[in-house]
């Protein structure tokens, strides 16, 4: 199974955490901005248009390469970047199963067909390493 992990990138150091636990589950990460060099806390302005073309165009092959997509909400209301969201609106179009982890729905199409909710990482990264199991013993 694959899955892509579209958090905010202030989360990127936790993410890693999940990416690590599901990959011990059997499950595949697609995820490639965790592995970028910059730190959690750097500004848009830092890095330049280059690299950010070049991070958009990987972001968009690794959603793609993905079956499903885990999806965190911003209880803080505080992030302003919104990479996420458009990551979260290329897998609608691709029809993924979308887990979204959080009890706010950000914007109307979190009401999607499709679009899962779950309270905590903990009940998603259960389910993933299952269907995963699932998936190989068939």
């Amino acid at each position: 199974m694959k899955v892509y992990i579209a958090a905010p990138y202030s989360r990127k150091d936790q993410m890693n955490i999940y990416a690590a636990e599901l990959r011990a589950g059997g499950v595949e990460v697609t995820s490639s901005w965790l592995k970028e060099i910059h730190p959690p806390t750097v500004q848009m302005p830092n890095i330049s248009h280059e690299d950010h073309q070049k991070y958009a165009i990987q972001d968009i092959k690794d959603v793609h390469a993905a079956k499903v997509m885990v999806f965190f909400t911003d209880p803080t209301k505080t992030i302003l970047r919104a990479g996420r969201h458009v990551e979260f609106g290329i897998a609608i179009e691709r029809r993924m199963p979308i887990f979204v982890i959080g009890t706010d729905r950000e914007n109307i199409f979190h009401h999607a067909p499709g679009v899962m909710h779950f309270k905590s990482w903990e009940e998603v990264r259960d389910l993933l390493i299952a269907m995963s199991a699932d998936l190989i013993c068939q």
